[in-house]
């Protein structure tokens, strides 16, 4: 196992540790997620710049928006670890929720995300015809898939935006994945349909993207790391990533095999640390080749692929948090 990674990973957990210190009272699977993001970005976790950041966001909400709860501890520092300029991003977020809310969007959990994808993929220019395009495709997946198409989706979809297509040719690439990947035997429903989102930011050939995440899927289970549907995304995280998915996938697995013999993690399931040291990996692979095979390889940018990333393990933190409260 490479040096470098194993020192990402006893970083992540350090992270962890000194933001559990100061935020117990908020969930374990946030935790995680943040101390991940510290640690991609390279950036020290700050809890005055966090508390400051807290603050600021409430001050410009209310007391029942949707960028409070566990929104308001994710966006802090999310915006805190990837921004010299927090505040600013974050009225930025803000203006960017209401155009979304104005074009079709739902309020809910997600368009916060929603409109912190937009805000960290785009610039200012293109915000306005992004957010109109995401939205005609959004419509038009609900229409072909209306009892498992919701908020979860928004993010993606405001990726798939990105693509420089006709909205009816995007919205049939997902359709042909999400078809391509249940012949190979993955489940039907939202979680497959989110795979099929991740993948359709590619310009390969649908059968191809769906037997390579057959392949991943399969090795995995070999190696004793089977995954269940809500981690489907990290099969998407991993096929993005060109000539290097052999070699990456082997990374995935011994790093995954590490996280799980550290305390603090054991706990989470193989599932979540899979996807933890697939972001580790992918994350990598992205800033080591980015001027090499992202662009030329599957016609994606790295800032799409990047926020496609954090995306996906964002979504699936996300999901697990909400099944974890409603069981409490």
């Amino acid at each position: 196992m490479n040096i470098d990674i194993i020192k990402k990973v006893d970083s992540m957990n350090e992270t962890y540790l000194d933001i559990t210190k100061q935020y117990m009272w908020e969930n374990d699977l946030s935790r995680h997620f943040m101390a991940l993001i510290y640690t991609l970005k390279g950036k020290k976790f700050d809890k005055y710049e966090i508390e400051d950041m807290r603050k600021f966001i409430k001050e410009n909400t209310g007391i029942f928006s949707n960028f409070r709860g566990n929104n308001l501890f994710t966006l802090s520092m999310l915006l805190c670890s990837q921004y010299d300029n927090p505040k600013e991003k974050f009225m930025e977020i803000l203006k960017y929720y209401e155009k979304l809310r104005k074009a079709g969007f739902k309020g809910g959990n997600y368009l916060p995300l929603a409109s912190y994808s937009l805000t960290s993929t785009y610039n200012k220019d293109n915000v306005e015809k992004i957010i109109n395009r995401a939205y005609d495709i959004y419509s038009d997946i609900k229409k072909k898939h209306p009892w498992i198409t919701g908020e979860q989706d928004y993010p993606l979809c405001i990726l798939l935006a990105s693509l420089n297509k006709d909205i009816d040719i995007i919205t049939k690439e997902v359709e042909r994945c999400y078809n391509e990947l249940n012949k190979e035997g993955f489940s039907k429903g939202n979680n497959l349909q989110f795979l099929s989102h991740i993948l359709s930011l590619s310009e390969e050939e649908s059968t191809l993207k769906a037997k390579r995440c057959k392949n991943i899927y399969d090795k995995l289970k070999d190696n004793k790391l089977k995954i269940g549907s809500e981690y489907y995304a990290v099969l998407g995280i991993i096929s993005l990533l060109g000539d290097d998915i052999d070699r990456a996938l082997n990374d995935v697995i011994s790093t995954s095999n590490y996280i799980n013999g550290l305390k603090k993690y054991k706990w989470l399931g193989k599932g979540m640390n899979i996807l933890l040291a697939s972001s580790i990996i992918s994350w990598e692979y992205i800033n080591t080749n980015k001027h090499e095979f992202i662009e030329t390889t599957f016609g994606i940018s790295v800032e799409v692929l990047i926020a496609a990333q954090t995306a996906a393990v964002l979504a699936c933190v996300t999901a697990c948090t909400a099944v974890s409260s409603s069981s409490n």
